[in-house]
């Protein structure tokens, strides 16, 4: 069983995509700020993938992903920018940061859920 990291703060967001993910096996741990995910990631074993939003409170997910590529811990560590903005610029900044994939909101399931598998078969 793998499991998931998913750092997102929409309530309702959390429940459809931890209610898709644990349909199809996975183990999904929370938080909802990007503060409480690297302190997630400091101490407890490493997830197999991180689902991280871009707007987060406290820390936005750029900077999370940008401190986790900085971690030899974490370096490698698959990570699926989750947001609700479209602009090229912003995907792009987040490949440049080291993101493995990028995700615009609204999330279509069998899309997303492909993606995920691919990732965490990739590992």
């Amino acid at each position: 069983m793998s499991r998931v990291l998913l750092v997102e703060d929409d309530p309702d967001l959390v429940a459809l995509v931890k209610h898709w993910l644990e349909r199809d096996g996975h183990q999904v741990e929370h938080v909802a700020d990007g503060a409480a995910a690297l302190e997630a990631l400091r101490w407890a074993p490493l997830p197999h993938l991180v689902l991280l939003d871009v707007m987060l409170p406290k820390m936005d997910g750029f900077e999370v992903l940008r401190r986790l590529r900085a971690e030899p811990r974490t370096k490698g560590l698959p990570v699926v920018m989750v947001t609700s903005f479209s602009r090229d610029r912003d995907a792009a900044h987040g490949r440049e940061l080291g993101a493995n994939d990028y995700v615009v909101k609204p999330l279509m399931e069998l899309d997303f859920l492909k993606r995920i598998e691919h990732l965490i078969k990739d590992q």
